[in-house]
């Protein structure tokens, strides 16, 4: 999943109302949440799980990458696979139009401007972008085979790390040879120690 922005907000967010989960902006009447110190993780669960369009406060580092899954990485990284399944699906940002500023560039170290961005004049790292839609992370997960059975994130979380014997990757052609269209976003193979029992 990957936030992009082809409309910014440009309202400030320092003039906004304080409420609970961010500010409320009056110009589109809705309150702007802060991802700034939210993880991939809760990102990509707050956009999969929400009906209704998001406004939101993000670091420009959060925006125009691949967001990560990290429960996944994290368990790779206990098992010492050395490296990561990343998949990719955007969502596209779009916010209101305000004509009582012009659109400005972000400054980078030697990195070209982007256009229609713009930076927040409280702290130039910030960017705030509304109208995001939600997005079906499952349509961008990996499919999980525990012991040759196909099963689900949950189960896949469930999974005690004493237990796994072997854990393989496979990926692009080798994944959809194999699995089909459900493979096209990489295949993780458990094998168990145990064949029966619950992890």
């Amino acid at each position: 999943m990957k936030i992009i922005i082809p409309k910014p907000c440009h309202e400030n967010w320092e003039t906004m109302t304080p409420e609970q989960k961010g500010r409320f902006c009056s110009v589109c009447s809705k309150t702007v949440r802060d991802f700034t110190d939210t993880s991939d993780e809760e990102i990509m669960k707050t956009f999969s799980n929400s009906s209704e369009d998001i406004c939101g406060k993000f670091y420009e580092s959060q925006i125009n990458r691949d967001l990560q899954y990290s429960y996944i990485n994290s368990l790779f990284t206990k098992f010492a696979v050395g490296f990561i399944i990343t998949t990719g699906g955007f969502i596209s940002v779009n916010a209101q139009n305000s004509n009582s500023e012009k659109n400005t560039n972000i400054k980078g170290k030697a990195s070209p401007s982007i256009n229609g961005v713009k930076k927040d004049t409280a702290n130039y790292k910030n960017l705030i972008l509304g109208g995001i839609r939600s997005v079906k992370i499952d349509d961008y997960r990996q499919l999980y085979v525990l012991d040759g059975k196909i099963i689900d994130g949950n189960q896949f979380t469930e999974i005690d790390p004493k237990s796994i014997k072997t854990m393989n990757i496979l990926k692009g052609t080798s994944a959809t040879s194999v699995y089909g269209e459900k493979g096209k976003n990489g295949v993780i193979l458990i094998t168990s120690k145990k064949k029966k029992g619950k992890f």
